[in-house]
């Protein structure tokens, strides 16, 4: 792995507001929040006018998670430096199979680790975005005003409420699965990974739309009104992604979740 791919839980005040050849200003924060440990992975490079970004929220105890996270984000790291990325929607999809297995091949003292990932990334080229999405971490698109997540989470109750809306199961069934409403049914170390989201055609930017990317830990503890209400504050990417992260451990208190995220704002105009 080269120094450049280095993946890090980044600690970042404020930026310098100079603008990179992509056009695109890029900051992270993470915090532990009320966690022993940190089993968020952020990861954010620059190359050919390019730039990747992900966050990665592990599972699997202590140790597990931070293993999955931070091998979910090296693989994205890795392969975004060294491979020639021509079908940027393939590549992304690419990386996060090879994550995934990765992951499920984990051992500890020669037994399976049964750990696990979300991630949620972005590869931008010019005004071109695309995305994948696996687990339960987000990625919200700012423009004008209006917030968008355009991704689902990968859980029991989304799959439940799908269910109900086909008519494969009646409203008793629906309500009985609600006290495992959050179990994953997919993230990166389940194998064979099958169930992913993600865009085939770019969403194109426009100038200073903002792209979020984050862990459950900030959009559970920060309303999407709140989260409007900071991204129309007019303040400086770096600090605005501290910011936001900050709010939400206050927000959730002595429980609090590990808490990231990965704030880009674009300068296209």
């Amino acid at each position: 792995m080269t120094e450049e791919s280095k993946i890090v839980t980044v600690q970042m005040d404020d930026i310098p507001e100079e603008e990179p050849v992509s056009g695109l200003i890029c900051a992270a924060y993470s915090e532990p929040g009320g966690r022993a440990s940190q089993q968020d992975s952020l990861f954010s490079g620059e190359r050919d006018g390019m730039l990747l970004a992900a966050v990665c929220d592990g599972m699997g105890g202590m140790n597990g998670g931070e293993t999955a996270s931070e091998l979910s984000a090296r693989f994205f790291a890795e392969a975004f430096y060294e491979e020639e990325i021509t079908d940027i929607a393939d590549f992304l999809e690419r990386a996060a199979r090879r994550a995934d297995d990765a992951v499920f091949n984990l051992t500890e003292d020669g037994k399976p680790m049964g750990a696990g990932s979300t991630v949620v990334s972005v590869l931008a080229r010019g005004r071109e975005l695309y995305w994948i999405s696996v687990g339960d971490s987000r990625i919200y698109l700012f423009r004008r005003g209006e917030l968008l997540c355009p991704i689902r989470p990968h859980n029991y109750g989304e799959l439940l409420k799908r269910q109900l809306s086909e008519g494969k199961i009646d409203e008793a069934v629906y309500r009985a699965g609600q006290k495992n409403a959050e179990a994953l049914i997919s993230f990166l170390g389940i194998g064979g990974l099958k169930l992913m989201e993600q865009n085939h055609q770019p969403f194109w930017l426009e100038d200073e739309d903002q792209v979020l990317l984050c862990s459950d830990g900030l959009y559970r503890s920060l309303s999407e009104e709140r989260l409007r209400e900071l991204l129309m504050s007019g303040m400086s990417t770096g600090v605005l992604v501290k910011r936001l992260v900050q709010e939400a451990v206050e927000a959730g208190g002595a429980r609090q979740d590990n808490t990231s995220a990965i704030l880009i704002r674009c300068r296209l105009a």
